[in-house]
């Protein structure tokens, strides 16, 4: 009797722990999926990168598939701020995840050393040398999105909530750096007017592109954890801040410098690209995750997703191709036609390391 109760016992210990050691496989299954929208919405922001990238270095290019001069909005204007909330997209599950294996000082050597070398590469990228100026370093994306990851991490162990209260107090103080007066070269000028001087609004508009990444990153969090329903709303609110501080700014005069201009790198664009980013994403999400659509796959942006980041260091390769093969007075039709076959031909590269199941990570 005894002998058949312990065998009972022992049974009923080696069931539990079976039925644990396959919720705990199906949990780490769940933890492993990888949402289709993520790869979509980054491979949607490469393609547009390469595409527009390609049209602004011709002098026929129609106005509205170029950077706006100064105030106003283009598709163009939304390309990199989405590119950067893309990263925002997998921030906090990277960390966390490579926190969990790693432990504290390898996980921020490697995320400085990540963020750091985008830097880099960005600065060796936009190098130009002037015989009578020496050299000079011009400010792109890449040094954008290296500068927005190391000032995101110096918070991302932070509460949700804390990192949205920093995001959004970042933005308030960046307006009013907007207005402070600097002398350049004899000439005063404001900080403002300083961003106007460089692409992505240098190194002082590389505060907006920060404050976006970390305001993204508390809109989303853990993406695996959090209610979508809430990245829907966010981007409602966002966009219309954004868009009432430009009309109030347009009709009012304030607050100075508060109209919509990429070029300046202004709070009310930075509020309308995060707000709009949010929306298309959670878009994105219930139709090719929430409705499965095309049931979980995606041949075309999905490869482009998989490879984000190293398609887009890759890319100015083919803008220095178009510029070498094309006169600068080309068509807009032939441009764009050129744009479209390198977008198709940096998809077959996509497509190819995806179907080798090669990911290049910096």
């Amino acid at each position: 009797m005894k002998i058949e109760q312990q065998e009972s016992i022992v049974s009923s210990v080696q069931s539990e722990v079976a039925d644990k050691s396959e919720k705990d496989e199906i949990n780490f299954e769940e933890n492993k999926k990888r949402f289709l929208s993520i790869d979509l919405f980054r491979g949607l922001a490469i393609v547009g990168m390469v595409f527009v990238n390609i049209l602004t270095e011709f002098d026929n290019t129609p106005s509205w598939s170029k950077h706006a001069v100064d105030y106003g909005l283009t598709y163009v204007d939304l390309i990199a701020p989405f590119f950067i909330f893309a990263i925002s997209l997998t921030y906090k599950m990277s960390f966390d995840s490579t926190l969990k294996r790693e432990g504290y000082v390898k996980t921020y050597t490697k995320f400085v050393t990540r963020y750091g070398a985008l830097v880099g590469f960005g600065f060796i990228g936009t190098l130009s040398i002037f015989t009578n100026e020496g050299i000079k370093f011009s400010w792109g994306v890449l040094q954008a999105i290296g500068y927005a990851g190391i000032f995101t991490l110096f918070f991302i162990l932070l509460p949700r909530i804390v990192r949205f209260v920093i995001g959004i107090g970042t933005l308030v103080g960046y307006q009013f750096i907007l207005n402070i007066s600097v002398e350049v070269e004899g000439a005063m000028m404001t900080l403002a007017d300083l961003n106007l001087l460089d692409e992505h609004g240098g190194v002082i508009g590389g505060i907006g592109y920060a404050a976006l990444m970390l305001t993204g990153t508390a809109i989303i969090d853990d993406f695996r954890e959090k209610r979508k329903l809430p990245i829907l709303v966010s981007g409602v609110v966002f966009s219309a801040i954004g868009t009432t501080i430009h009309y109030i700014w347009k009709f009012k005069g304030v607050p100075l410098y508060g109209g919509l201009s990429k070029e300046r790198m202004t709070v009310s664009y930075v509020f309308l690209t995060l707000g709009l980013g949010a929306v298309l994403f959670w878009l994105i999400w219930y139709l090719f995750d929430k409705k499965e659509i095309t049931k979980g796959k995606s041949k075309i942006l999905q490869p482009y997703g998989r490879n984000s980041l190293f398609l887009y260091l890759l890319h100015p390769l083919f803008i220095l191709f178009a510029i070498l093969y094309l006169p600068e007075s080309s068509h807009a039709a032939l441009v764009m036609f050129v744009a479209a076959v390198n977008v198709a031909i940096l998809w077959l590269l996509a497509f190819v390391l995806d179907r080798k199941k090669i990911y290049i990570v910096i």
